[in-house]
C-alpha cells in the first residue's frame, strides 16, 4: 500500500470515528496545551508571582548592611556602598534589582498650610519599588528622572498622606519639608511595605542635596529573580564586596522561615502540574489503545477480507498503527493552537512578551510526546489485527 493511500484512509477512518475518539481527542488536547503553556511561561509566572506577592516578595528579598563597629573613635560611621560594589552584585546571576537608601538621623519637619508634623525620611532610588514590589494608590512613585534632575518632589507612605490630607489625594500639592518645597509625586500602597506607612519618601539625589544629616548609602536592598536564586546569590555577594571594598565586612539578613516555605510550597506546587500533565498523558495513551482495540474486534471480517485479497501482515499493521498516530497528532495540533493562546493570554495578563524559543521548544517536546503516544498505545491493537488468521476473521460475527 502505497503511503498516500495509508494515510487517507486513515485520516478517513479517524474522521469516521470522530464521536467516539472525542474524549480521547480532548484528553490529548488538554495534555499539549498544559505542557506547551507550562514551559514556554513558567518561568514568567514564577518571578511575577515573586514580584507580586508580598510574601514570596520577602523570600525573594535580601538586605546587607555593614558590620557594626564600635564608634568610641568614629562617633559618625561613613561607610558606603561604592558604586561598583553595587555594579558589580547587579550583576550577578539570579540579580533582578539592586537598590541603595540613605535615610536622616531623626524625623524630618513637614509643613502644610499650617499644620506642622514630624515623620521619617527615607531617600530611594528608582529599583527601590521594584525591588519591594511597591504601586502607588495615587499618583506615581519616584523616576529616573526625579533622580537624575534632583528633582524637588516626594512621595507618601499611605498614613502620612492621611495624617496631612485627611484621606483626599494630595497628588500634586506642595508641602515643605525641612524648609524646602517638594511637590507630592504620589502615595505609596501599604501592602508592600506595612512598616513604612508613616514615611516621606525622596529622591536619594535630592535628600543628599536638600536634607541635613542624611547618611551615606549603608544598606543595600537585593531583590533575586526567584527563591531558586536566593542562596547562588548570597553565596556571591560576599566576595563582590570583597573584590572592590576589601575593609569592610558585610551582614546580609533573609527571612529563612518564608524562603524555606515558600520552596516547599512551590514544589508542591509543581509537583501537582506535573503528575497531572502525566496523567492526562496517560489517560490519551489508555484512550488512543481501548479505542484501537475496539477497532480491531469491529473490523476483524474487515481484516480478513483483507488479508484474502492479498494484504501482507505489515500492511494491516502499518495501517492500525497509522490510525493511532493519526488519531494523537491531530489532537496534537490542536493543543499546539490552544496552547499558544494559552501563552499569549498569559503573557499579555503578565505584560511581557512570550518567549517564542521556548515555546518553539516546547512544541517540539509536545509533538516527541505525541508520536511516542500513538506508537505506543497504538502498537498492541495493531500486532494484534496484523496477525489474525485469514479464516478465523472472515467466520467472525
Amino acid at each position: 500500500m502505497r503511503p498516500t493511500d495509508l494515510l487517507r484512509i486513515s485520516s478517513r477512518q479517524v474522521l469516521r470515528q470522530y464521536r467516539k475518539n472525542i474524549g480521547v481527542i480532548i484528553t490529548i488536547i488538554m495534555g499539549t496545551a498544559g505542557l506547551i503553556i507550562m514551559l514556554t511561561m513558567g518561568k514568567s509566572i514564577e518571578e511575577n508571582i515573586s514580584n507580586d506577592l508580598e510574601i514570596i516578595g520577602n523570600a525573594t528579598r535580601l538586605r546587607i548592611i555593614f558590620k557594626h563597629i564600635s564608634t568610641t573613635r568614629h562617633p559618625i560611621d561613613k561607610r558606603e556602598f561604592k558604586l561598583k560594589t553595587i555594579d558589580g552584585i547587579k550583576a550577578i546571576r539570579g540579580v533582578d534589582q539592586v537598590s541603595g537608601t540613605v535615610v536622616k538621623n531623626g524625623y524630618v519637619k513637614l509643613t502644610y498650610k499650617n499644620n506642622i508634623s514630624h515623620f521619617q525620611m527615607l531617600g530611594v532610588d528608582e529599583s527601590f519599588w521594584k525591588v519591594h514590589g511597591s504601586s502607588a494608590q495615587w499618583g506615581t512613585l519616584l523616576s529616573t528622572k526625579d533622580l537624575q534632575q534632583h528633582r524637588t518632589v516626594c512621595v507618601l507612605g499611605q498614613r502620612a498622606a492621611q495624617e496631612i490630607f485627611n484621606n483626599l489625594d494630595p497628588t500634586g500639592k506642595f508641602i515643605t519639608i525641612d524648609n524646602t518645597l517638594f511637590q507630592v509625586a504620589g502615595v505609596l500602597d501599604t501592602i508592600s511595605m506595612p512598616d513604612k506607612a508613616r514615611y516621606i519618601f525622596l529622591p536619594a539625589t535630592t535628600a543628599r542635596d536638600r536634607i541635613n544629616s542624611v547618611t551615606p548609602v549603608n544598606k543595600l536592598y537585593i531583590r533575586c529573580h526567584s527563591w531558586d536564586d536566593v542562596e547562588h546569590v548570597m553565596a556571591e555577594i560576599p566576595a563582590v564586596v570583597k573584590t572592590y571594598q576589601p575593609d569592610d565586612a558585610i551582614e546580609m539578613f533573609l527571612p529563612e522561615e518564608i524562603l524555606a516555605r515558600v520552596k516547599a510550597i512551590s514544589f508542591g506546587v509543581k509537583m501537582v502540574v506535573k503528575l497531572a500533565l502525566i496523567a492526562t498523558f496517560v489517560l490519551g495513551g489508555i484512550g488512543i489503545w481501548n479505542i484501537m482495540m475496539m477497532a480491531v474486534r469491529s473490523r476483524t471480517r474487515e481484516i480478513g477480507l483483507k488479508k484474502a485479497i492479498g494484504a501482507e501482515d505489515y500492511d494491516i499493521l502499518f495501517q492500525f498503527l497509522t490510525e493511532s498516530l493519526m488519531l494523537s497528532i491531530s489532537a496534537t495540533l490542536i493543543g499546539f493552537l490552544l496552547g499558544w493562546m494559552g501563552v499569549t493570554f498569559t503573557a499579555s495578563i503578565l505584560q511581557n512578551q512570550p518567549p517564542k524559543d521556548l515555546f518553539w521548544l516546547s512544541t517540539a517536546i509536545g509533538f516527541s510526546f505525541s508520536l511516542m503516544l500513538g506508537i505506543v498505545a497504538g502498537l498492541a491493537p495493531a500486532i494484534k489485527a496484523s496477525k489474525m488468521e485469514v479464516v478465523t476473521a472472515l467466520r467472525y460475527e
